[in-house]
């Protein structure tokens, strides 16, 4: 207080003296007075750390934060002045001596860090993989690589119901067992491996709940049958992609397939359907009453006689029935219905289901029971359904049609996968004919040591599993791939059958025992070279004689073909007018002079044509012919002659064959506007061939005019593999006059028959000598030539024994599109016994062929003398 007073009087004096200083006068300069700050001392206690230097600092200065000591076994927290858990605010202004002290906090001594070993690591993606195991119910997600530490990962799955790729089928109704299983997965990561079993619930199917409805186009592309277009509602579970359907509206949709007079009934109770028809049959003058019951509960389609599923078929465009009549009362004759047919779908985990009132089934169920036995089929591809006879061939309109969808080259849906796996059970188990032949109780087996294969969602790889299924298991020439499914791209064509080491035992046996070794016998007769592959079509001469004298000769056919062919004594404008689908009679000329007409219906989708071949007629009659064209207006034009009226373009082409003193026309219609080219591209000897019964006589006619002495005929079958039946029954016609009998094995009830067949309106050669030449190549319907000669007693069977083939074909639409063709239940036989209670009949399927009368070894096959020396032998 007295240093301050001090300088208050000082100050105060100084103003007085300016104050009272003249104005004139100079001030007097002084030196001022400079004081002494005011200083403070700020120490720091380390607390027994390092030593931190005291500070200085000015009154209202701040301290200077030091450096931070150090102190073992402790780190230094802050500095504090009275409060330890308060840090000193080194911008708090100094007003004092101060003592800021260290805050130390003991370090703690840490575990050392260990890397983890590799089973932990593996413990740590068995952890991972147990969360995310289950994509659904029915799909596992089987990964290969641990999600966390990268562990490679090989499963093992003990189950049927599992494949590979994780797609869980359910468990079959038959199978009485645990749900609860496992699949063992090997985690291994460097030199460690780990084995972890994974539960797993299996799964049966639940009740089908069907909740969408789609109405889907339907285009007939055959022309075969006559179908109207239209459109048929299908339906589906929610979110699934297996159709179902109504089926009542299935058969109201086949109605042009399904005989459009037959009047069906349908009854419909709570649990199932009732459908009802009457049949009459003109040859026994008696009516059938055929009908079907589809229950609900049981899941089964039931019916007394399986001609519900054949008789309201409607006539096809082609008569294959064409000169064949059944002689019912022949003494001979013989049927046995067998057992009721019943269709059962539990044991294929497949339903009938209750739908708003209506039996609905599974859309291939449908297809396959009342269409495609019968070798119609209504094709599903997602956008469309598709009316089809068999299988389309390659290139074919139909097969365009049916191969494009908006979903190729898509993945199959897993609902889709499971449900085909199970329909493809469902056909090899009830209408594939060879099942009890090859003692098979169930082609489950089969399919689930091929699940991995067949359970797939990649529609390339399921072709390839079902082809090698085909070849390799099956292994039998009359089944076969067709096609692939509409998933995959419209392009691709399936797998193709280019090595022998793609097939099974038969098959390899049918191609080196039979193809190849005929091939090799008709190069070393006739000079042609190469063999196998190289000579798969082999030309050797359609007749040729035995000896000099031509007493015996040797009339080849290698196919049973079937042409759509309407006959006539003399030119029938009604069938061309029909072939045509219009009135032509005032645009085309009258072929008239000849003594049979055959009238060939060569149409398409696109072209309505006729090709005419005409027996009686000279060159000179086809000469005077092309001038009566060109007396109507016909000019000369690329096809032959061509008339312009309108739009419409009449198109005529007119040829000779002297050989078969045979003369040809064709005709068509064309749209000017929209023509497409020039449909007539057969000749003559195309169309004898394309028809067995016309080649037969037509080569008859040209040999018997050669050879006047004629005796003995053999019918040389070496390298027929088969073809149409009707085809066969007519060509039987032209070796004997009277009824033969065809015996049969109905595979689907175990019935047997004996029918007497009759040719008529056939040029008959029954009195002369036959025999039949047969190699292991004689296949299907050549095999069953031999039978037909074995049980009526033809004639001697020459050659080696024939190569089987018992079953006529039935295609198989699959659910995801795929189609093959398979051995049916109508399987050919041949009798033994009396009919007798003592010496009953037998039946006997020729699946693996007929044993010549006359065996003869393939080096030998075509020998004159040994052929002469047989014939000699039987008919001396």
């Amino acid at each position: 207080m007295k240093s301050f007073f001090k300088y208050i009087l000082a100050f105060m004096f100084v103003l007085l003296i300016v104050a009272c200083t003249p104005a004139d006068e100079t001030p007097i300069d002084e030196e001022p007075i400079e004081e002494e700050p005011v200083q403070y001392t700020v120490n720091f206690d380390s607390k027994g750390g390092s030593a931190v230097a005291a500070q200085t600092v000015d009154e209202d200065g701040k301290a200077t934060k030091p450096a931070d000591p150090t102190k073992e076994g402790f780190t230094f927290v802050h500095w504090y002045l009275d409060n330890e858990d308060l840090a000193f605010d080194f911008n708090q202004p100094i007003t004092a001596d101060i003592t800021l002290s260290a805050s130390w906090e003991e370090i703690e001594e840490e575990e050392p860090i260990e890397e983890p070993t590799n089973e932990e690591k593996i413990q740590a993606d068995i952890d991972a993989l147990e969360q995310t195991l289950y994509v659904d119910y029915r799909t596992l997600a089987l990964s290969t690589k641990g999600s966390v530490n990268g562990s490679t990962i090989k499963w093992t799955i003990q189950s049927k119901y599992i494949a590979s790729n994780g797609i869980i089928l359910p468990v079959l109704p038959s199978d009485d067992i645990d749900l609860e299983t496992e699949v063992v997965a090997e985690f291994t990561l460097g030199q460690t491996k780990v084995n972890y079993a994974f539960p797993v619930q299996l799964y049966r199917v639940s009740e089908v709940v069907l909740t969408e409805e789609r109405d889907v186009p339907f285009t007939n592309v055959t022309t075969e049958y006559d179908v109207p277009s239209g459109d048929l509602t299908l339906l589906f579970e929610e979110g699934g992609s297996v159709p179902y359907v109504r089926v009542v509206d299935f058969f109201n949709l086949l109605r042009g397939f399904i005989d459009p007079e037959l009047d069906i009934t349908f009854e419909t109770d709570e649990t199932s359907l009732f459908i009802q028809y009457f049949y009459y049959d003109e040859e026994e003058d008696y009516t059938y009453d055929l009908n079907i019951t589809i229950d609900a509960v049981t899941n089964t389609f039931t019916t007394p006689d399986p001609g519900f599923y054949w008789a309201y078929v409607y006539s096809t465009s082609t008569n294959y029935g064409r000169h064949i009549t059944y002689v019912r009362d022949h003494e001979g004759a013989y049927f046995n219905s067998g057992d009721d047919l019943v269709y059962d779908l539990t044991p294929f985990n497949m339903d009938v289901v209750m739908y708003e009132g209506e039996v609905v089934v599974p859309y291939y169920i449908a297809n396959q029971l009342f269409a495609g036995s019968s070798y119609y089929n209504v094709y599903y591809n997602y956008d469309g359904l598709y009316g089809i006879y068999a299988l389309p061939s390659s290139g074919t309109d139909e097969y365009r049609a049916i191969r494009n969808s908006s979903v190729n080259n898509t993945s199959v849906p897993k609902d889709l996968a499971i449900h085909s796996f199970n329909f493809l059970a469902f056909a090899m188990d009830n209408f594939y004919g060879l099942k009890d032949i090859m003692n098979v109780d169930t082609y489950y087996e089969l399919l689930f040591s091929k699940k991995n294969q067949l359970l797939t969602t990649t529609a390339r790889d399921y072709e390839t599993a079902l082809f090698e299924l085909i070849n390799k298991s099956i292994d039998e020439p009359h089944t076969s791939y067709g096609y692939p499914g509409y998933y995959n791209r419209a392009s691709y064509a399936g797998p193709q059958l280019t090595a022998l080491g793609q097939m099974g035992p038969r098959g390899q046996s049918f191609y080196n025992d039979g193809l190849y070794a005929t091939d090799d016998a008709i190069a070393a007769k006739w000079g042609i070279t190469g063999s196998g592959w190289a000579a798969y079509d082999p030309k050797r001469p359609l007749y040729w004689f035995l000896d000099a004298a031509k007493t015996s000769v040797v009339l080849s056919l290698d196919d049973f073909n079937t042409s759509d062919i309407q006959e006539s004594a003399t030119w029938d404008q009604s069938i061309v007018n029909g072939i045509i689908k219009q009135n032509v009679e005032n645009y085309l000329p009258q072929l008239s002079g000849g003594n049979k007409y055959f009238f060939y219906n060569q149409s398409n989708l696109e072209d309505n044509i006729m090709e005419l071949l005409v027996k009686g007629l000279t060159e000179s009659d086809v000469d005077d012919y092309k001038l009566a064209l060109q007396g109507v207006g016909f000019e000369a034009s690329a096809v032959g002659f061509s008339k312009v009226d309108g739009d419409k373009k009449y198109n005529v082409s007119v040829k000779y064959d002297a050989t078969y003193k045979l003369a040809y026309l064709g005709f068509y219609v064309e749209d000017i506007e929209t023509a497409n080219g020039a449909p007539l591209t057969a000749t003559i000897m195309d169309l004898i061939i394309d028809d067995s019964a016309v080649y037969m006589e037509m080569q008859l006619e040209l040999i018997t005019s050669l050879a006047p002495d004629l005796e003995s005929i053999i019918l040389d079958i070496s390298w027929n593999t088969g073809g149409n039946v009707g085809a066969l029954y007519r060509v039987v016609g032209f070796i004997t006059d009277q009824p033969f009998s065809v015996s049969s094995i109905d595979g689907d009830t175990g019935g047997e028959s004996t029918s007497y067949v009759k040719i008529e309106g056939v040029p008959t050669y029954a009195h002369l000598n036959w025999g039949l030449l047969i190699t292991k190549t004689s296949f299907s319907a050549a095999n069953s030539l031999a039978t037909i000669f074995q049980d009526n007693q033809l004639g001697p069977i020459i050659g080696v024994q024939s190569g089987g083939g018992a079953s006529s074909i039935t295609p198989i639409l699959l659910p995801n599109g795929t189609a093959f063709t398979m051995s049916s239940n109508n399987i050919n036989a041949y009798r033994t016994g009396a009919g007798t209670e003592e010496d009953p009949y037998v039946y006997h399927s020729n699946e693996f062929g007929i044993v010549p009368t006359h065996p003869v070894s393939m080096n030998q096959i075509y020998d004159n003398t040994i052929l002469l020396g047989i014939l000699a032998e039987v008919y001396s």
